[in-house]
């Protein structure tokens, strides 16, 4: 059905007509039409007339894929918004909204049809940007700041806090009470399982102060629950249930949680009504899983705010904890939510009879009389998982009305309630009832099972529990028998048509931060109902976050501030509700934090795929003041980067939740500039997912096709960089002497849409279409020379950073004239530098002009293209990028030299300026068992082909800083050879350009073998290469490298 569109010029009128299909499954609302996709465009079109006999088909509406600029999902609505540019060229946008009768499987289709389209049109082509509504997802999986969220509140002027003072209040929650625990001492957690079985959540108290509240106990309890807050001067004084202060939430007349940094000030207090007499408590906080201040005032909100809406009075502002959805996203703005259905509070076994009934809600079941909506997905907006996409599904036999109990169900004696239970069953339970489920370890894993399943509402958010039996839950066992608990504060998101292939049918899956859960429901009705209640409780906790942390170990590859040992798993980073901590870990339980991150301080971070292996970048701010200057980049290798890259965003969205909440009610000040505030890098996207532990490849695409192309794509047929090179003839041969066969033409690649070198704001974009030819050396007339100081420094820092794996940052700085930033990126035999040219001045900069003169640059050695410049003058503080293609066509030793001239304050200024373009960037490292290694060391024992030296070094000779500087100049190392061979030793491949006889491109095998003598603090290394000129400036190399100049 057509819902909506704007303008209303796109669309014509609608007309009277008799058709209507009775087998479309939607709404009646909106027009009936039929869409039809096609290869470069999307029409829609409707049947209008009154009699069979006049009944004619026209077009309604048309879009073009390539002018498409936005499309916004809301699968829970089974709807989808598409918006394109005018095709007119003007600044008009055309929105359409359609319901469709299964939107996962559009989204599939449409997902399949533009990434055809990208393939055909490679680089010419933008993908139209996504959006999500609510937290159900498809085929793929929502960023975090793709998807809009429900609101806990009516406030439509949501606007964060200052940067800064985000800060401060995440540094000092990290500080004090919320301080992040361990999984398995998670306060919060047990605090909501004490709620579960006891309707109460309990604190220690240090000190009580007020009206017949003595001061110190040792053992003094405080207990919030339903209806009021008691006070026990001792344990024994709670199990008689002899209270020593008794307030009802309608005696306080308000409440307050002092919370600092400064542990004296830190306490609870209480106001009563009328009397304004005042109570003040404070924690005993003894151990790391003893609950703390911020879960108290957590579990004070809920409840309060539970009194407040049996009142019908708003939620207390500011609060996070116990408030119901205020508005929801649609595709066509805000609105206020559906009515919450009904869950189920009758017990039944399984094989469905009832064994407790239930002929009354408590007052928290706020829906009672309310007749239950449509649920996500139900026939009302479109079926998910029927239908066609029923196909996709394994083992779709349906179950029938008695449960194939694995238990046998009622085949036990029947189990006693608890006495006193019902008021608290009725209180904190949502919904309960069978589901099957996939086994988890052990000898079930891999069996479906029947459990019992509760859907729970507590202080600390909500959660689903599972037990073998009904038998087995709280409502008749005091004893834990919980299977495991379902954290829905840590949803990422959901899934309403599972993605197993061995899931039966209504199967959906919950995706948390720590795993993945697939669930199947009895049948259609129950699994709406399900997906309804879940995702509105998910909803409902957009504001809680956990109390503990995970945690990754992984290798760090870049640290600028070289407080992380580099290049073995010695690092731990610790994700948590504040921000994330980076530290070394020591043994299995010592660690000590080198870095916290709040998440105001993450720019931007990606995870991209090298070698065959995951690595997460990130970028970040390092002082309050946000500035470019300010910002660091890392990068940590890890198996698990895909989930850590996730949990950072899950985070970062809930943070953002909580300090909307912060500034509820208050006037806005001003704009909140996003450019400032964290950024998910796109442009690198996902490259694959973890599941099960196991690397498998995402079908999430970047924004742009232009991105999808290898951006160091020069025509080559090099072989994908993630496939290792074996060693064989084809390795270590050379083209035959007589050979005159010619490479081929090095074709520049289409530059992208736009282009970011330094992720921080410098434009330029790509410039004009670079020129086919290489540029003819010309001679200049004498001019102004770079200043020595200045090349000093580029040739002695700059560069040595780039050769030891620095990607981007400055090449050459003159204070007052010009910066040179510089970007590399290697791919095989080929490069690309990406330099930005920056006036560093007040006076403008014109006749830019760079050139490579292939007489001093590896004359033969090197293939070089330099694009043109899209401006060649800059006013004071402009910047310009331009792009060097590079590829090896043989070895080479020299640094490439670039001549950048330009003219400003009326002198003409010509710098030779030296580019970090290595031999050692074109060698790739290449795995190679130990027996093959000392073969092939045998057969290359050849003088002309070995180069042997001794190296005495400046500093310290260790394994560490040898297998760094092999890993850094392309060589694999070989662990198992370390004692067998004396010596590291290390197997690379170097890619060239140059093509043999048959036409295949040469590679040069490189074994490498390094040996240490620490008394003499010296290094004695022994290469061998089929090509001897290959062996000699490899070991000038690593000369330089392991001398310590």
């Amino acid at each position: 059905r057509l819902v909506d569109y704007s303008p209303p010029s796109i669309c014509p009128a609608p007309e009277e007509s008799s058709h209507e299909d009775n087998n479309v499954k939607l709404p009646k609302s909106g027009r009936v039409c039929e869409l039809t996709l096609s290869g470069d465009s999307m029409s829609c079109s409707e049947h209008v007339g009154t009699r069979i006999g006049d009944m004619r088909e026209r077009p309604v509406i048309a879009m073009d894929w390539v002018n498409m600029s936005e499309i916004a999902w809301d699968h829970q609505q089974s709807q989808v918004r598409f918006k394109q540019n005018a095709p007119d060229g003007s600044d008009e946008t055309h929105t359409v909204i359609f319901m469709v009768a299964n939107s996962l499987e559009f989204e599939a289709n449409i997902k399949l049809r533009l990434k055809g389209i990208g393939t055909r049109q490679r680089g010419a082509f933008r993908l139209p940007s996504t959006s999500y509504i609510g937290m159900f997802a498809g085929v793929t999986k929502p960023k975090p700041f793709q998807r809009k969220r429900a609101s806990l509140t009516t406030d439509t002027n949501e606007q964060l806090p200052p940067l800064d003072e985000m800060r401060t209040i995440a540094l000092e929650s990290y500080r004090g009470s919320g301080k992040p625990m361990m999984t398995e001492n998670s306060a919060r957690r047990a605090l909501a399982v004490e709620h579960i079985y006891d309707g109460k959540c309990t604190f220690h108290v240090q000190t009580a102060s007020g009206p017949g509240l003595e001061g110190y106990h040792t053992d003094a309890l405080l207990c919030l629950g339903e209806n009021d807050v008691s006070y026990y001067s001792s344990e024994g004084q709670m199990f008689s249930n002899n209270k020593t202060l008794f307030m009802a939430y309608e005696e306080i007349d308000s409440w307050e949680v002092r919370d600092s940094t400064n542990a004296a000030d830190n306490s609870f207090i209480l106001t009563q009504k009328n009397s304004n007499l005042t109570f003040m408590f404070t924690l005993k906080e003894n151990n790391w899983s003893t609950p703390t201040l911020l879960h108290l005032k957590h579990c004070m909100e809920f409840f309060w705010n539970q009194h407040l809406e049996h009142n019908d009075m708003p939620a207390q502002p500011h609060t996070t904890h116990g408030r119901a959805v205020a508005r929801v996203f649609t595709l066509q703005g805000h609105k206020n939510p559906a009515p919450t259905p009904v869950g189920q509070l009758d017990i039944m076994d399984s094989d469905g009879r009832v064994v407790v009934n239930f002929n009354e809600r408590n007052r928290r079941a706020s829906s009672v009389g309310r007749e239950a909506m449509p649920a996500a997905g139900s026939n009302a907006t479109g079926v998910i998982g029927s239908g066609k996409f029923e196909s996709i599904r394994r083992n779709t036999t349906k179950g029938s009305s008695k449960r194939n109990s694995f238990f046998g169900g009622s085949s036990k004696a029947p189990a006693v309630e608890r006495a006193g239970v019902r008021d608290i069953w009725k209180y904190v339970v949502k919904h309960q009832g069978w589901l099957t489920k996939k086994g988890g370890l052990g000898p079930t894993g891999k069996k479906w099972l029947d459990r019992y399943f509760v859907l729970y509402s507590t202080a600390m958010g909500h959660y689903m529990s599972y037990y073998s039996e009904y038998g087995d839950s709280p409502f008749f066992s005091n004893e834990r028998k919980e299977r495991n608990l379902i954290d829905l504060g840590k949803v990422t998101f959901i899934r309403p048509v599972s993605n197993q292939q061995d899931a039966p049918a209504f199967s959906f899956d919950i995706v948390t931060i720590e795993r993945e859960w697939t669930l199947c429901a009895q049948n259609e009705n129950d699994m709406q109902l399900w997906l309804q209640l879940i995702t509105t409780a998910v909803d409902e906790d957009v504001a809680i976050v956990p109390d503990d942390e995970l945690c990754f170990e992984v290798k760090t590859l870049k640290d600028p501030t070289d407080r992380l040992m580099k290049y073995d798993y010695s690092t731990m980073i610790k994700v948590s509700a504040w921000g994330v901590s980076v530290g070394t870990k020591n043994g299995k339980s010592e660690y000590h934090e080198r870095f916290f991150w709040c998440y105001t301080d993450f720019y931007k971070w990606s995870v991209q795929n090298q070698f065959g292996k995951l690595t997460l970048f990130v970028s970040v701010f390092t002082n309050n003041d946000f500035s470019q200057s300010s910002k660091q980049d890392f990068e940590f290798r890890s198996r698990q980067a895909v989930q850590l890259a996730s949990a950072i965003e899950f985070y970062i969205e809930k943070f953002m939740s909580i300090m909307y909440l912060r500034n509820e009610g208050l006037e806005p000040e001003g704009d909140y500039d996003e450019d400032e505030g964290p950024q998910y890098d796109d442009e690198a996207g996902y490259d694959d997912e973890i599941v099960g532990g196991e690397v498998q490849g995402s079908d999430d695409e970047p924004d742009s096709v232009s991105q999808q192309v290898d951006l160091l794509d020069l025509g080559s047929d090099d072989p994908p960089i993630a496939t290792a090179v074996p060693i064989g003839n084809d390795g270590f041969g050379l083209p035959d002497a007589g050979s005159t066969t010619a490479p081929s033409a090095v074709q520049p690649p289409n530059p992208p849409t736009t282009f970011d070198p330094f992720a921080d704001g410098v434009g330029g974009g790509g410039g004009p279409p670079p020129s086919n030819d290489l540029l003819d050396a010309f001679t200049t007339p004498s001019f102004k020379a770079a200043p020595q100081n200045c090349l000093d420094n580029m040739n002695n820092n700059n560069i040595p950073q780039f050769l030891k794996g620095k990607n981007e940052g400055m090449l050459y700085s003159e204070p007052g004239v010009i910066n040179v930033m510089l970007k590399q990126e290697w791919r095989g035999s080929q490069g690309r530098l990406s330099l930005c040219y920056v006036n560093a001045g007040q006076s403008p900069i014109s006749e830019i002009a760079a050139e490579m003169n292939a007489e001093e640059n590896n004359p033969g050695a090197i293939r070089m293209q330099l694009n043109a410049l899209a401006n060649n003058s800059l006013a004071g503080g402009a910047q310009v990028v331009q792009q060097l293609m590079v590829e090896c066509m043989q070895p080479f030793g020299d640094f490439p030299i670039m001549t950048l001239s330009f003219s400003v304050g009326g002198a003409k200024c010509e710098y030779k300026l030296k580019l970090p373009a290595a031999m050692t960037h074109f060698m790739e490292a290449t795995p190679m068992e130990g027996a093959d290694f000392m073969a092939r060391w045998q057969k290359l024992s050849t003088p002309a082909l070995q180069n042997q030296c001794v190296i005495n070094s400046k500093t310290a000779t260790l394994p560490a800083i040898v297998e760094q500087v092999l890993e850094q100049s392309g060589l694999k190392t070989i662990p198992s050879l370390a004692e067998k061979s004396g010596g590291i030793c290390g197997v690379g491949t170097l890619r060239t350009g140059t093509v043999n006889a048959s036409g295949g491109k040469i590679s040069v095998g490189v074994l490498c073998r390094v040996e240490i003598n620490a008394g003499a603090q010296a290094y004695r290394v022994t290469i061998r290469t089929a090509h001897g000129g290959v062996s000699q400036i490899l070991g000038d190399h690593l000369k330089s490298r392991l001398s310590g100049n």
